[in-house]
């Protein structure tokens, strides 16, 4: 068991359509490690206990690394508690989505990590930056869910994604149609709606081409930014899904896509609508050079994706670092803003600890913020408020979407 001296701190995500998350646990179990649930003991024990239990598990266990993979909007613990871990074990972070969270969330946290791993590739230089280690690892997924069928091509272009929060899919998707492609779409804000996963994989399967868009969201709860980073895109796990599934992929590009596969041979890219529209009829056109592509991406993902492979190879490149790394151990820097959210996420846990009744550790996070610098009353009220009547979040959201 290669990760037997390992332990990850995670929770475990129920109605994600591509089981990311759930995937790299299972693997990291598979291959010998403790896996503590930090959402479900964090629940159980409250604050300070549930402290006390993951230092007593390392010691019993006697575990070397800590991988933390958490939800990139989660506060739970604080940084003197991964400094303290850090004083004991070697610290891991694993983060997706870093494009959006990293001056709120991912770079305070990182200074108690002797290593961050991302699943892009610019985030990495980000880090580095900021003089903390940080390697990519791309998105990997369990081949046992996404197969190469050899389903009959009965559907000329299609979308599985997020569509009603999503920045110029709708425009891109229209301008398609408006030219004479026919394209299926699946996903929120779609004719089609959500779909499972077994259904994704027949999409893809069943696609002549799998279309792909780069662009960040264009809101979310905790986030408040600049518009100009509405301009930003991030590589997406979706190319390796349909890839994995035999899919030829035709996506927008984002720099470091590189990385993960060639364009030209084992996938397709686009910059602007016009090119999008240009390969999309090109391609369509000529069966032979996107059989060849889409087999050259499937071989790719198959021999870096597969997670069962991906997870025991991030392990010995792990133990390679931890090997000869030398601790740093910098000043920690906090900021007001990263304290406001740290501080107004307790309202986030006593709303959870409230529906459990357990009042005594809803008070224990209620300490937390009066001991904190500073709360957002605004966003702690909107949270308890919509926890508590979900109903009048989806109002909220309708009625943002209208102005």
């Amino acid at each position: 068991m290669i990760a037997g001296k390992y332990a990850v701190l995670s929770t475990l995500k129920d109605g994600f359509l591509n089981d990311l998350g759930n995937g790299y646990i299972r693997e990291f179990v598979n291959n010998g490690a403790l896996f503590i649930d930090y959402e479900e003991e964090y629940l159980k024990r409250g604050s300070k206990r549930v402290q006390e239990h993951i230092f007593g598990s390392i010691k019993e266990r006697g575990i070397e690394a800590l991988i933390y993979q958490a939800s990139p909007s989660d506060f739970h613990f604080s940084l003197d508690f991964f400094r303290k871990l850090q004083d004991r074990v070697y610290t891991v972070m694993m983060l997706g989505d870093s494009d959006h969270y990293f001056d709120i969330r991912d770079i305070y946290y990182a200074q108690c990590m002797d290593l961050v791993v991302v699943y892009d590739c610019l985030s990495r230089y980000r880090f580095r930056q900021y003089g903390i280690d940080s390697i990519s690892f791309y998105s990997s997924f369990d081949m046992k869910k996404y197969k190469k069928a050899g389903m009959k091509k009965t559907i000329d272009v299609s979308f599985v994604g997020d569509v009603a929060n999503k920045i110029e899919r709708q425009g891109y998707l229209d301008f398609l149609r408006d030219n004479g492609v026919s394209v299926e779409v699946f996903g929120t804000g779609t004719r089609n709606g959500q779909i499972s996963l077994d259904e994704m994989v027949r999409v893809f399967n069943s696609s002549k081409i799998n279309l792909n868009f780069t662009k960040i969201s264009l809101r979310n709860a905790i986030r408040k930014e600049p518009l100009i980073n509405l301009r930003l895109r991030q590589v997406k796990g979706r190319i390796i899904e349909a890839a994995l599934c035999g899919g030829f992929v035709l996506t927008e590009y984002v720099p470091g896509i590189e990385e993960v596969f060639e364009p030209g041979r084992e996938i397709a890219a686009f910059d602007s609508r016009e090119e999008m529209l240009e390969k999309t009829r090109y391609f369509l056109r000529h069966d032979k050079e996107r059989d060849e592509i889409a087999f050259n991406g499937f071989t790719r993902a198959t021999r870096d994706y597969d997670v069962e492979k991906a997870i025991p190879a991030l392990i010995s490149r792990i133990d390679d670092m931890r090997g000869w790394a030398k601790k740093k151990r910098g000043e920690l820097l906090i900021d007001p803003a990263f304290s406001r959210n740290f501080v107004t996420f307790r309202a986030e846990l006593i709303s959870r600890l409230i529906k459990l009744k357990r009042w005594d550790l809803a008070g224990e996070e209620l300490g937390l913020i009066f001991k904190g610098r500073g709360i957002n009353l605004k966003k702690a009220a909107g949270i308890l408020l919509f926890n508590f009547f979900p109903a009048l979040k989806k109002i909220y959201l309708r009625l943002n979407d209208a102005a």
